[in-house]
């Protein structure tokens, strides 16, 4: 459901690289590094929006971050419906790949806990809107502030395996698969509470992806036993 009185839900798209916040557009690049798509997607926006009162936020996640030495780099935040389409396309052959015995609902179904859906996308109905459409989702890496480099989070970006759910590594500590101190646990540590700090809520299926005021948010923090019910942020236009 979408509060559709509360102001914020007017906010403008704002452009992240313009606050200091590192950026890298993964959609758009076309070098063929993106794995693991090789290509630029189609529709994909060179620049990464988000609405406005998530900039404050992602500032106060990095001032935390600073004191381990490392900073938010954004891989994804609006995203239009043109692009949410090729992603889903490519998802759901990679999907039909690695399961070629499931039946095409549960293919669906099995992309749809990576990817959303765009097949269904009307403006007007709330039901059939991609979270990124609604410019407060982020998704989020960690980049050492000493060397530049990406940090080791155990799983790459955009990873559509089970290795890219933000408990999997706990779940790997609990077990005695991996030690305390092994480096993409306590990555993945910082960044979600970084992240849970500066107010975002994370979607347990990406380590990676982080929501505020949306529907996605809303179903995260309901699961924290939250009094949320309506979010604010709905289906917004691409920025001009």
């Amino acid at each position: 459901m979408i509060d559709t009185t509360d102001p914020r839900g007017s906010e403008a798209l704002v452009d992240i690289g313009k606050s200091g916040i590192a950026v890298l557009p993964f959609y758009h690049v076309a070098d063929g590094s993106n794995a693991p798509y090789g290509h630029r997607i189609k529709g994909s926006l060179s620049r990464m929006w988000c609405r406005e009162s998530l900039l404050p936020m992602l500032l106060s996640a990095n001032e935390t971050l600073a004191a381990f030495k490392c900073e938010l780099v954004v891989y994804d935040a609006y995203r239009s419906i043109a692009t949410q389409n090729g992603i889903w396309a490519w998802a759901l052959d990679k999907t039909k790949t690695d399961h070629p015995n499931l039946s095409q609902l549960d293919l669906e179904a099995l992309t749809s806990q990576y990817s959303s859906d765009p097949r269904r996308f009307n403006p007007t109905d709330a039901t059939t809107w991609p979270t990124h459409a609604t410019g407060a989702s982020i998704d989020v890496m960690l980049r050492s502030l000493v060397t530049g480099e990406t940090l080791d989070m155990g799983a790459a970006f955009d990873d559509l395996s089970p290795v890219a759910q933000t408990d999997y590594l706990e779940q790997q500590l609990g077990r005695n698969l991996i030690s305390y101190n092994d480096a993409a646990l306590i990555h993945r540590r910082i960044l979600y509470w970084a992240m849970i700090g500066a107010g975002f809520a994370n979607y347990s299926g990406e380590y990676w992806h982080f929501d505020f005021g949306n529907q996605m948010y809303v179903l995260s923090t309901s699961a924290q036993n939250a009094p949320l019910d309506r979010a604010w942020y709905g289906y917004c236009v691409p920025p001009e």
